[in-house]
């Protein structure tokens, strides 16, 4: 007989309430990507999306200045684009530009088949010469268990001689993993809002970047399998125990 491999293809139980790549970059001196680039990419988008939209965000009347100064609004999003009831949203800003797949997840292959479609348009319109970081962000609602019960994690918590188990709790670490590093941020209890209403359960967020800086979009696309995959072998090997990946109902 042959032997599952240790990493699912898929969870049919699946947890995933929005995945996320995100771009982040110095723009031309003389140039306010913010405002140039959504015209760019709305206009070569609406060829895969008939239905798509354009939404400006109160960051885009923030003066310049305040945006440049101020770290929490540097990488803020100026534009929304989306299609209603479709999983897709693009987000853009002066040194940001975001591919968003809310649920229904789309899975990998379609969703980094978007990645590089925004990649080929941003790299044609020669607005980012010069990409800086770009990663991977997974946000999971875990409910195999009442929250704040973290148990199908596999994660152990002491403060002195207590445990901490069964408390609210909010935890951010960094994890590095040879050329990757993971932001893992935990939230429980927490509730999350669906169109069909909403759910209470610990969050789980994972944040996957390559250490160092990509010296041009060549390397941001040979990457990005990379990052998918040092991601899923975290998720799978280092996070979930194994009773709470068979409770979700594993695919091999």
């Amino acid at each position: 007989m042959t032997a599952h491999p240790i990493i699912p293809k898929r969870l049919k139980r699946e947890p995933l309430i929005e995945a996320i790549w995100q771009i982040q970059f110095e723009p031309a001196p003389s140039q306010s990507v913010g405002d140039i680039l959504p015209g760019v990419l709305y206009a070569e988008l609406k060829a895969h999306h008939p239905g798509l939209r354009l939404h400006r965000l109160p960051i885009a009347d923030f003066p310049a200045p305040v945006v440049q100064l101020d770290p929490n609004l540097r990488f803020a999003a100026k534009y929304r684009m989306e299609e209603q009831d479709k999983p897709f949203l693009f987000q853009v800003g002066d040194r940001v530009l975001t591919l968003n797949c809310r649920k229904p997840y789309s899975g990998w292959s379609a969703f980094k088949e978007k990645i590089h479609l925004l990649i080929e348009i941003v790299e044609k319109s020669g607005l980012i010469p010069r990409p800086r970081r770009h990663s991977l962000r997974y946000l999971d609602l875990l409910a195999l268990h009442p929250a704040p019960d973290l148990s199908a994690l596999q994660i152990s918590l002491k403060v002195g001689q207590q445990k901490i188990h069964g408390l609210p709790l909010q935890l951010r670490l960094e994890l590095p993993d040879g050329n990757c590093t993971h932001v893992v941020q935990i939230v429980t209890p927490a509730e999350t809002r669906f169109p069909d209403g909403s759910q209470t359960g610990s969050i789980l967020d994972m944040e996957t970047f390559a250490t160092a800086t990509p010296d041009g979009w060549n390397v941001v696309k040979n990457q990005i399998d990379h990052l998918h995959d040092r991601s899923k072998s975290l998720f799978f090997e280092k996070l979930l125990t194994q009773e709470a990946i068979n409770a979700l109902n594993p695919e091999y």
